[in-house]
């Protein structure tokens, strides 16, 4: 009976996994751009980076999401698809306004004790998502974002309970806030 049971679950998890999948919006170079663009009508006025797609111009180990200066970000589809697949449509959306945001702590010179720098990203991501829903009428990706910075937290980019904080903080506040009245939690 106990093996019948767990059987079950296993199945049930299984299945909830390939239906997240199923259901996840596919990350290609088309939405990535595209997602720039969007980004580019919130935050293109502080900085306008380009993205480079699965080329690691940054000089970066792996394929992830990564900023190196006020006009590159770098990004990996298979990374983003991940994103998508584990923690909710919109996810890859919610990394490139993070990234964004470090283009933007570049070209302002923005510099300030990590974790900090990073949690101003998570700023700058919640605010374009509210941007994305405000203006551009995505429905609330709010909850995929908060999970995916929250799944990435450690180190650097600070514990799961900050970047949830600032993510949604700046999806609140705004931009302007993000930059100039970041709190420290």
């Amino acid at each position: 009976m106990k093996k019948t049971y767990q059987s079950v679950v296993v199945a049930a998890l299984l299945a909830t996994s390939l239906a997240q999948s199923a259901n996840a919006v596919t990350v290609n170079a088309t939405y990535i751009n595209k997602t720039g663009s969007e980004i580019r009508g919130i935050f293109g006025g502080y900085s306008n980076p380009t993205i480079y797609i699965d080329r690691r111009a940054c000089g970066e180990s792996s394929l992830s999401a990564f900023a190196c200066g006020p006009y590159t970000i770098s990004v990996g589809t298979s990374f983003l698809q991940g994103a998508e697949n584990n923690y909710g449509n919109y996810s890859a959306k919610a990394i490139l306004g993070h990234e964004w945001g470090h283009t933007i702590q570049f070209a302002r010179n923005i510099r300030q004790p990590q974790p900090y720098m990073e949690l101003q990203a998570d700023c700058a991501g919640g605010s374009f998502i509210r941007y994305a829903v405000d203006s551009l009428r995505y429905a609330n990706f709010l909850t995929s974002a908060v999970n995916t910075a929250r799944a990435y937290a450690g180190g650097d980019h600070g514990t799961p309970a900050q970047r949830d904080y600032y993510t949604r903080w700046g999806y609140t506040n705004g931009i302007t806030k993000c930059l100039n009245s970041l709190p420290r939690v």
